[in-house]
């Protein structure tokens, strides 16, 4: 797999050591913080098909939000962590449903979102974009006019595609790969996502040389680590974990692994954790 890094290797041979049990179920109630300390143990919704935030090579699971979860529990002293693969569409479903105590799921943090989960700080930002086949006309969502356009279900990005672009057609698809195979395919003229995600779609299926992004980004999509709602003591000590990894620099250790000059993406989003005061 070309996104595997000898850092990621190295960690996920750590938790391959570690994560042997498995933590008990979230209960309606039940305080989170108290649980997950308790136990040591946490069990964490991540997407297994969107390199390079989430993705796996057998029982292995890579990323920036795989390794930012396994940092983020390690400064809360829990070395048990069990990932538990989610797609856009059932994430909060699960959530809720106590199946994950926690979702680090490229999950943009959205006022309607915030009715149902609780939202960390956020922890990166991308923005949406739009992919086409190079031999596309399309230069920018201005072009799609009538065309096809492939979404996920459970994204945000229909609905900002019905903003910039009202004309267009919207295909939903279930998961990520169905989405990439439908542009390769010809079932639509484009798909819009987030554009990181774009990119590591065609990397991971060796066809970058066959697709392009039209245009430039044209949302914000700022990443949210969520949890479930009245769960306020797990996600400050969440919020306190993300500030002291962007303060000794391990945030950044773990962006510049996925997105820095030496990685296979080399993307500077301009995003900075701002932390709190003491």
């Amino acid at each position: 797999m070309i996104f595997r890094t000898l850092f990621a290797v190295i960690i996920l041979a750590f938790l391959a050591g570690c994560g042997g049990s498995t933590p008990p179920r979230a209960m309606p109630g039940v305080d989170l913080h108290d649980r997950v300390l308790s136990a040591k143990a946490v069990r964490v919704g991540v997407k297994a098909d969107t390199p390079p935030f989430g993705f796996r090579e057998g029982d292995l699971w890579f990323g920036f939000d795989v390794e930012m979860a396994l940092m983020v529990f390690q400064e809360m002293g829990i070395k048990d962590v069990v990932f538990v693969p989610v797609t856009s569409a059932n994430r909060i479903e699960k959530l809720r449903a106590g199946e994950v105590d926690c979702l680090f799921a490229s999950m943009t943090i959205t006022r309607k979102r915030e009715k149902s989960v609780d939202f960390s700080i956020p922890y990166f930002q991308d923005g949406q974009g739009l992919m086409v086949k190079s031999t596309s006309p399309v230069q920018s969502y201005l072009d799609l006019g009538s065309k096809r356009v492939g979404t996920v279900q459970g994204s945000t990005s229909a609905d900002n595609m019905s903003q910039v672009a009202p004309d267009a057609r919207i295909v939903p698809y279930a998961d990520y790969q169905a989405l990439f195979q439908a542009l390769m395919t010809d079932k639509v003229d484009a798909i819009s996502s987030d554009s990181i995600i774009l990119l590591g779609l065609a990397k991971a299926a060796n066809a970058s040389n066959g697709v392009r992004l039209a245009g430039g980004v044209f949302s914000t999509e700022p990443y949210g680590i969520a949890v479930p709602e009245n769960q306020s003591r797990f996600r400050d000590a969440i919020n306190e974990s993300l500030q002291r990894l962007w303060e000794t620099g391990r945030w950044q250790q773990v962006y510049d692994t996925w997105f820095g000059p030496r990685s296979q993406f080399k993307v500077d989003t301009g995003f900075a954790i701002t932390p709190f005061p003491h």
